[in-house]
């Protein structure tokens, strides 16, 4: 069990998500037409957006709806009149209601991408966006601002993907002619990278120079097609932003179809599902024909919670072993990577389960000044011990040994909370992904690791009315590095912030270009291999500069409470 994502992922409940305001990157208007590009399929017509051109709700496969449900995705018909579309398309359908990164309007047909490019002719390098969302939420519209990217002289093509139930449940009655069920997800993600391959040229980009790029969820994803066999040749380059959270947790085919079909019995129990589901045993024509209404609701959320931290399976096809074990045998797809991962990612989700108290307290209760919401010693002594009891660290040495009160500042409210998030942060996210990255640097293949540090970042939960509403510091957090790269809160930096956005953007940028993050308009970043880590962040807390390996060892104690930890 990984520390934040089963002992303290419990997210805000219901109404909350009002109250997490996620800067979103929701794209303007459209204020005119720009050029119309003919893809292999049919026409797609871009809206300007200043020195950048975006087009919309481009489908990469045909809607995986009706006969199409729980298949691997087909190819999309042709059309001849152009897409103009001045938004992204309709998300894939979320899992429950209670999380504040919850997309709206969802649908089952959103097999769809958006491409952002510069105004000029190219070739430009492509960088292809896989959101992240725990692969139960989100969706392309948070990123559709681009620019800071796109602005660099890259495109980024930001796609969707099946999600929760809909992307992941397997079923004995759903194999395919091979044996395998689920991942259904991933294989959208390729199809994708398919049609990258196939037709970014025509927008200017260079299809020979693919970066696939994605954090948390799309992070995993990106691990994933660095160990699929079907994904090899699909992308040239690879970034992976806090993606290592769930390397040790991968379920077998067998044990997903065992609590896929624990999550139907539960979604269809009392339902008349009409003809196609009559008797004891599920078919394939009775699961394909359940009604909208009941997938979306009770199927999407039986689902979530029988399955827990979702991560993809090994489905014997997508991914013939664990991806931690591909890697070991040295079966993975061998490009240059950029891995990382932020100091303090848990902080997120403690701010999560503070917001949700504060919601459900009568009457609800936005005073941060107020902070009885925040973790206990009691609470804290407690988690421990279901961590003892699921990785064998015992609880005495959590608490007194590698995380005491004593070593997280003075103030003794916030103490609990902060060691809390550090031994999640440590066991969850540093330490598998400098375990990643020794495994890469291993094969000789190119990587450079980066932790993100920036401890003044624009929170991007617990904002309401423009006032923060919650009693702890978020400092560098999960997710927070992505107003970094993406125009999500650029009005809400300062000038410190934003010179680390340039910088990022630019790393990020060289590195789809080159396959090395290095050149004019950064700081020298050294390979992994050379036992270095980027620390990324402002001037007043020490800045864009290298660290030790071993010195992130140490913070993050990798070699000594979860030097368990393998890769």
């Amino acid at each position: 069990m990984d520390w934040n994502l089963k002992t303290f992922l419990r997210a805000a409940a219901g109404p909350a998500a009002a109250l997490a305001t996620l800067v979103l990157g929701a794209a303007p208007a459209a204020a005119e037409t720009g050029r119309t590009v003919n893809t292999r399929s049919g026409p797609v017509q871009a809206t300007v957006r200043g020195d950048m051109l975006s087009w919309y709700a481009i489908p990469f496969a045909a809607p995986p709806v009706g006969d199409l449900r729980w298949r691997a995705p087909q190819p999309a018909a042709t059309w001849k009149t152009p897409i103009a579309a001045s938004k992204t398309a309709a998300p894939c359908l979320q899992t429950g209601p209670e999380s504040p990164f919850r997309a709206r309007a969802e649908s089952e047909d959103c097999l769809y991408l958006d491409v952002h490019a510069p105004a000029g002719k190219g070739p430009y390098p492509v960088m292809v966006w896989i959101h992240g969302g725990a692969f139960t939420t989100g969706d392309a519209s948070t990123y559709a601002e681009a620019s800071p990217l796109v602005s660099r002289g890259v495109i980024v093509v930001a796609i969707h993907y099946r999600l929760g139930a809909m992307g992941f449940l397997a079923h004995p009655a759903l194999r395919d002619s091979g044996g395998s069920a689920g991942d259904y997800g991933i294989m959208d993600q390729q199809a994708a990278l398919k049609w990258v391959r196939a037709n970014i040229s025509r927008f200017g980009g260079d299809a020979r120079n693919v970066t696939l790029f994605g954090e948390s969820a799309g992070g995993f994803s990106v691990l994933t097609h660095l160990a699929s066999p079907v994904s090899k040749g699909l992308f040239d380059k690879a970034i992976i932003q806090s993606g290592g959270y769930g390397v040790g947790e991968q379920l077998t085919q067998a044990e997903m179809e065992t609590k896929s079909a624990l999550a139907l019995k539960t979604a269809m129990a009392g339902q008349d599902l009409g003809a196609a589901c009559k008797g004891e045993v599920m078919t394939a024509a009775c699961l394909r024909s359940l009604p909208d209404a009941m997938v979306r609701g009770k199927l999407m959320t039986a689902y979530g919670r029988e399955v827990g931290n979702l991560v993809p399976s090994v489905d014997g096809k997508v991914l013939p072993g664990t991806i931690q074990s591909i890697f070991a045998a040295g079966r993975n797809n061998r490009v240059p990577v950029i891995n990382g991962s932020n100091e303090d990612e848990n902080r997120l989700f403690l701010a999560l389960n503070e917001l949700g108290a504060r919601f459900t307290a009568k009457p609800p209760n936005f005073d941060p000044a107020d902070r009885s919401f925040l973790m206990t010693p009691a609470a804290y002594v407690a988690a421990a011990k279901a961590v003892e009891a699921d990785q064998g660290v015992p609880a005495t040495d959590l608490t007194e040994r590698y995380y005491p009160l004593s070593r997280f500042g003075a103030d003794p409210v916030l103490q609990p909370s902060f060691a809390a998030a550090a031994a999640a942060t440590d066991s969850t996210f540093s330490c598998n992904g400098i375990n990643i990255s020794a495994r890469i640097a291993a094969q000789k293949s190119p990587v450079w690791m980066y932790e993100f540090r920036d401890q003044t970042a624009v929170p991007i939960v617990g904002a309401f009315g423009g006032r923060y509403v919650l009693s702890l510091p978020q400092g560098a957090a999960h997710a927070f590095e992505l107003p970094y790269l993406f125009g999500m809160a650029t009005a809400a930096q300062d000038a410190p912030q934003k010179a680390l956005q340039a910088t990022m953007s630019t790393y990020w940028t060289n590195f789809a270009r080159s396959g090395d993050p290095n050149g004019p308009g950064a700081p020298a970043w050294e390979a992994f291999s050379k036992g270095s880590v980027q620390a990324l962040d402002v001037a007043s807390g020490g800045g864009v500069a290298g660290m030790t390996a071993d010195a992130f060892r140490d913070q993050h104690l990798c070699r000594t409470a979860w030097s368990a930890l393998t890769f």
